[in-house]
């Protein structure tokens, strides 16, 4: 009897482990590196072309440097336009991301072309393999490694992902896929 109520107590104390999900990509955030258009509906020697400098600023004619980094284009528009407002009445602005200079991911070892890409928004890893060229014969496809700043090491089977068995993850900025 005490063993069918330590059976039961300890199937009722485990927890289903929840299955891994790919991570959502977010809004884009500006950042070093990148290059914004600033557009001024109806001004044209306040709109232009313009870096989002190591600091994380951007200067911008009549108001002179705005923080860029780390904002949305959307945000970054509306303090642009309550810094134009003191200068030019009700401006329409509009901030778009013209380059990204800082968004890449990494891919080395055994694919046909490794190197550093450009990363588009919501690009996953068999994407980004894909961009690199596909596998070399030698590759150990079920053994991928997906390193990220701040984070443990994700171990990655691709044929895995291929058959719908793991989901495909979602790759983040400096991300490094690496294939023994």
């Amino acid at each position: 009897m005490c063993a069918l109520v330590l059976a039961v107590g300890a199937c009722a104390a485990a927890k289903p482990v929840p299955e891994p999900r790919p991570a959502q990509p977010g809004p884009y955030r500006i950042a070093a590196g990148d290059t914004l258009d600033i557009v001024v509906w109806g001004e044209d020697k306040v709109s232009g072309t313009v870096p989002v400098r190591p600091d994380g600023m951007i200067s911008v004619a009549l108001v002179g440097d705005l923080h860029a980094a780390g904002q949305t284009p959307e945000e970054l528009a509306a303090s642009t336009r309550e810094a134009l407002a003191r200068f030019i009445d009700n401006p329409n602005v509009v901030i778009r991301v013209a380059a990204t200079g800082s968004r890449y991911f990494f891919v080395m070892g055994n694919v046909q072309t490794p190197g550093m890409y450009d990363l588009r928004a919501g690009q996953t890893m068999i994407q980004a393999l894909a961009v690199a060229g596909g596998f070399t014969e030698f590759a150990s496809e079920s053994r991928l490694k997906i390193l990220r700043a701040g984070a443990a090491p994700m171990e990655m089977d691709y044929n895995a992902v291929v058959r719908g068995d793991t989901p495909d993850v979602v790759l983040e900025p400096n991300d490094t896929i690496v294939v023994p």
